[in-house]
């Protein structure tokens, strides 16, 4: 008798699967979902960050995306706008305390400014690493949805 609910923990232990914590992941990484307006979900597997250096107040521009984003070298908005990069996923524009101002999401290389679907919450302060989770407010809307943790490095 003894055995079965040490077999029953060990079964369950084997079939529970938490879901990913920012503090799990590398650098450079998202996991994650990301379902634009009326397409498709989109999985997301990259997660760069940097500093908007001509804008004032000095933003982060925190990128969650499907495919690679080349923004090793970017350092404004502009780099972003002119490089083209065809990718899905969304753009957090951070303040220095932490507050997102402005989101922007991309499909397929389209970019839409939005606001209030989702919230970003970081786990502990800004700094060289960023490290958090993103949700959509309201899962009934029709709007986009996000529901990802992520680990980026500022560049």
């Amino acid at each position: 008798m003894p055995r079965l609910p040490l077999l029953a923990a060990l079964v369950f232990l084997a079939c529970f699967q938490p879901g990913a914590k920012a503090g799990d992941l590398p650098a450079g990484t998202v996991k994650g979902t990301f379902i634009p307006e009326e397409k498709p979900a989109v999985a997301l597997s990259y997660a760069v960050a940097f500093v908007d250096m001509k804008e004032e107040g000095k933003p982060v521009l925190l990128i969650l995306s499907d495919k690679k984003v080349p923004a090793e070298k970017w350092t404004s908005e502009f780099d972003l706008m002119l490089a083209h990069p065809n990718f899905s996923g969304a753009v957090f524009f951070i303040d220095k305390e932490g507050t997102v101002f402005r989101t922007d999401t991309y499909t397929d290389g389209k970019q839409a400014s939005v606001s209030g679907y989702f919230k970003l919450t970081l786990d502990g302060a800004m700094g060289k690493d960023l490290k958090g989770s993103v949700k959509t407010n309201d899962q009934t809307s029709n709007g986009p949805k996000l529901d990802a943790t992520f680990h980026a490095t500022l560049k």
